[in-house]
């Protein structure tokens, strides 16, 4: 995963977008270098598609 995903959660977090514990536990593990599992990358691929579309590529 690339530092520009990790500045879209970023922002998801700064503008309330989304459940903010999930966010953070996934900010969490993409900064220990740890790739998202099954419930945790499908919510980030929905809320990413719904409130950022211009970085779906990023997935």
């Amino acid at each position: 995963m690339s530092e520009d995903l990790i500045k879209s959660i970023i922002i998801l977090l700064q503008n309330d977008r989304g459940d903010e514990e999930i966010l953070m536990r996934i900010l969490y593990d993409l900064r220990k270098d740890k790739k998202p599992f099954g419930p945790d990358k499908l919510y980030l691929k929905n809320i990413i598609e719904k409130y950022l579309p211009e970085d779906k590529h990023l997935l």
